[in-house]
């Protein structure tokens, strides 16, 4: 006999949703938490007429896409999508040679600290 365990998201007595995982399900529930604040947020505005389904429709969008919204309001930079580089932008800015001479390879660098001059320099341990 298998055991299977669900996660049913309901919202005024109706199932709205149903997950796997616990996570999921607390997700779609903070969504719906976040769109119906969103909704009331919008229903008192008095420039804005929207039926219900257009108002429910919009709130669950800026819902779901809170990431983007907040960076909005924040007047944030939106995040670029990854895309190649040219070759001139890709290539690490040395500076030139001077004539005549061809420059040396950079040393290494490292970090080396010096004995007792780390974190722990003053700390003794106990025996």
């Amino acid at each position: 006999m298998a055991v299977e365990v669900r996660y049913h998201v309901i919202r005024d007595g109706e199932e709205v949703a149903v997950y796997l995982t616990k996570k999921e399900a607390d997700e779609h529930d903070k969504m719906l938490d976040i769109a119906f604040a969103l909704s009331e947020f919008i229903s008192r505005a008095p420039q804005v007429a929207l039926d219900e389904d257009a108002l429910e429709e919009l709130t669950i969008y800026l819902a779901e896409n809170r990431a983007e919204v907040i960076r909005i309001l924040r007047a944030l930079k939106p995040k670029k999508p990854a895309a190649s580089k040219p070759e001139a932008l890709a290539a690490p800015k040395s500076t030139p040679a001077k004539p005549g001479k061809t420059p040396a390879p950079a040393a290494p660098k490292t970090k080396a600290k010096a004995k007792g001059k780390g974190k722990s320099a003053g700390r003794r341990k106990k025996k």
